[in-house]
């Protein structure tokens, strides 16, 4: 077969070419990239042509996303649509026989009745105030029609965090971030997914050729005192309500803090998901939750800050962007004031 990867330079995309292009099923593979590099061809998907480089029965693994879309960002997910719908359409036009999207976990979203784990059964409700999540379902939901107009395959596959070796992803450093404080209203269990990991599942559901929709996961989950005793942070009793964490999340992305108060249920509902069906294919993860966290966490300055003194700063750069705020709005009022007596 002949494959198509676009990302082809990420953290994952690049596994996923070294495998697919040592696999002896694969009779070729071209690897595009916005960032060209050895063996990766520079192509952004966004301006370039995709339809130019498909040829009719090619596979495409379409794995080209934004980074800021990690963020939540709105110009961002508009950007990751426009990707997916300009890679569908080449597809539709080059009569490609499969699509494999890479899609999230959090398109199940994060609610309290969610059964732990979540199977592929389980219908995507991604929480509306993380943009992130909203748009990985929509374009599954574009995906899914054009699988339906062009009798093609398609996989969509819908990851845990994901880490790389020495490279935290976006989202993996928002939901660190974020959790910064600790939640009164519940914390969620976490999983980690290391990005080799992530290719061998490609791997194997393109080689495969399986259709469908496959969680990828590794085995289990860790609770949140098991990824700080992994960080070396102690635990603390002292805990905020959710609608708290949202606010100092929200003070301190505007004082440039990586945070998304969106995230906010993602750290309090259950979202981890089940593997068995990726399973049934044959794959296996090398990986554990332990090893992908320690193998891809980067060190940061609250490492080895009591819990208790990480939230008290936390809360301190909220208090601080609030007072800003407050301090701006009372010198426009006295501006204002000082006009009118003129």
């Amino acid at each position: 077969m002949r494959v198509v990867v676009t990302g082809a330079a990420g953290a994952v995309g690049r596994h996923v070419a070294d495998r697919l292009q040592a696999n002896p099923l694969v009779s070729e593979l071209v690897a595009l990239d916005r960032y060209g590099s050895d063996g990766v061809r520079q192509f952004d998907v966004l301006t370039d042509d995709l339809s130019e480089v498909l040829v009719a029965g090619d596979v495409l693994v379409h794995l080209a996303a934004t980074p800021a879309g990690f963020a939540g960002d709105g110009n961002a997910a508009k950007a990751d649509r426009l990707l997916a719908e300009r890679a569908l359409a080449a597809a539709a036009e080059s009569e490609a026989a499969h699509v494999l999207l890479a899609s999230s976990a959090m398109v199940y979203g994060a609610w309290p009745e969610n059964p732990v784990p979540l199977t592929e059964t389980a219908v995507a409700r991604p929480n509306p105030e993380f943009r992130f999540g909203v748009v990985r379902s929509e374009i599954e939901a574009m995906g899914e029609q054009w699988a339906e107009d062009t009798n093609a395959r398609l996989t969509i596959v819908r990851a845990a965090t994901t880490l790389a070796r020495g490279r935290e992803n976006g989202l993996a450093i928002l939901l660190r971030n974020s959790a910064a404080l600790r939640n009164s209203d519940g914390d969620a269990p976490a999983q980690f997914l290391h990005a080799e990991d992530y290719a061998s599942a490609i791997e194997t559901l393109v080689v495969g050729q399986h259709a469908g929709i496959f969680n990828v996961a590794p085995d289990g989950w860790l609770r949140p005192a098991e990824v700080s005793a992994l960080r070396g942070t102690p635990e603390t009793p002292l805990r905020v309500p959710g609608v708290v964490i949202s606010a100092v999340s929200d003070a301190r992305r505007r004082l440039g803090a990586r945070t998304h108060p969106g995230l906010t249920a993602y750290l309090q509902h259950p979202w981890v998901v089940a593997n068995d069906k990726l399973k049934a294919t044959g794959w296996e993860p090398e990986f554990s939750n332990e090893e992908a966290y320690v193998t891809g966490y980067l060190p940061s300055r609250f490492d080895g800050v009591t819990a208790k003194r990480r939230q008290e700063l936390a809360l301190g750069a909220a208090g601080a962007a609030v007072a800003g705020t407050a301090l701006g709005a009372a010198g426009a009022v006295s501006w204002l004031l000082r006009r009118k007596r003129r």
